[in-house]
């Protein structure tokens, strides 16, 4: 929904496991095998690999953090991929592999998993829309300007939609429609910003994802590279900062010297979808049983939207989906009031 560039797929931390990490990691595993079907099917590409994660550790107290989480990693995570890929996560002193000469030297070791991968969004969506075209209508720049307690869809132009179900799945949009229902906010926009670098000399596509203090630099197969994304609760407009677009190019280069003299391609402002119980929301409103929210994800959005899609689907089926409590449209709910 916030048309993002970054690509990240990475797990969460495996430590206090919860419902919420079980969800997301079948979700990132089932990711593959999905990606794989739609490439099959439409023949495009999504720029999907699981590249792995390099994470550097800049102090003692932060390698003993690690060692906790590759501790919980053989207890929580599966030794293979659905594609048979040996999956892992090991800590290194020294730089992970000599072909990836681009961190900074002077990290006290090295995190890297094999669980993480990455994906191009945009190419994501261009396939999927190829995949249910012309079967289904798309109607694209056609706004949404509320839903009614029986499920009828107004347009901004004017058209009433009259549908046996309603997904509810406009990212951060959906708050505001969902509202006046609830009768509370179940969410907010965050804005994030990333930039999009093509580097100079060597490729960078064979490189993991690297993430390190709160910043992804994800090297894409077409040689470019996108560096975010940051975390803004208040911001005045959705527009980009080139402050902020020059501060992560910056930190990009502190991180990765070899980045160094790369031309920026694009920058990138959008608004992610966080729900007030930060779990994404997925169910039944609770007033309107033919209106279903599938949205709040987040960051990890990108990764889990297709078991959230399928979730979703189920419900317009009446079948029975099992997910996680703390994503019912009650249980964000009650975080508000």
């Amino acid at each position: 929904a916030s048309g993002g560039i970054l690509g990240a797929l990475m797990p969460h931390r495996p430590v206090s496991w919860e419902d919420i990490q079980t969800f997301q990691l079948e979700a990132l595993l089932s990711l593959e095998t999905e990606v794989a079907e739609l490439e099959a099917a439409t023949g495009l590409s999504c720029g999907y690999k699981r590249c792995g994660r390099v994470m550097p550790i800049d102090s003692e107290e932060f390698l003993a953090e690690h060692e906790q989480w590759q501790a919980g990693s053989t207890r929580f995570w599966p030794e293979v991929s659905r594609s048979g890929q040996p999956i892992s996560w090991d800590i290194r002193r020294r730089e992970p592999a000599p072909a990836w000469p681009v961190l900074k030297p002077d990290f006290v070791a090295y995190s890297f998993d094999t669980l993480s991968a990455r994906i191009n969004p945009r190419r994501l969506v261009k396939a999927l829309l190829a995949s249910v075209q012309p079967e289904v209508v798309v109607a694209e720049n056609c706004p949404v300007e509320a839903i009614s307690d029986s499920s009828e869809v107004l347009l901004a132009d004017g058209t009433c939609l009259s549908p046996g179900k309603v997904i509810v799945a406009a990212g951060h949009e959906s708050f505001g429609l969902l509202q006046p229902a609830l009768q509370c906010e179940l969410g907010w926009g965050v804005k994030g910003q990333a930039v999009l670098l093509r580097p100079q000399g060597r490729s960078f596509d064979d490189m993991p994802v690297i993430y390190s203090r709160g910043i992804y630099l994800v090297a894409h197969d077409d040689g470019l590279v996108a560096v975010g994304s940051t975390s803004q609760r208040d911001f005045k407009t959705a527009s980009v900062d080139e402050a902020i677009s020059q501060k992560l190019v910056q930190r990009a280069i502190e991180l990765c010297p070899g980045l160094t003299g790369a031309d920026i391609v694009e920058q990138w402002a959008g608004i992610r979808p966080r729900a007030a119980g930060r779990d994404p929301v997925v169910g039944l409103m609770p007033s309107a049983s033919n209106t279903i929210v599938a949205t709040g994800g987040f960051k990890i959005t990108l990764g889990v939207a297709h078991k959230m899609a399928d979730a979703a689907l189920d419900l317009t089926m009446g079948s029975a989906c099992k997910l996680p409590p703390s994503f019912a449209v009650e249980a964000h709910v009650a975080n508000v009031v």
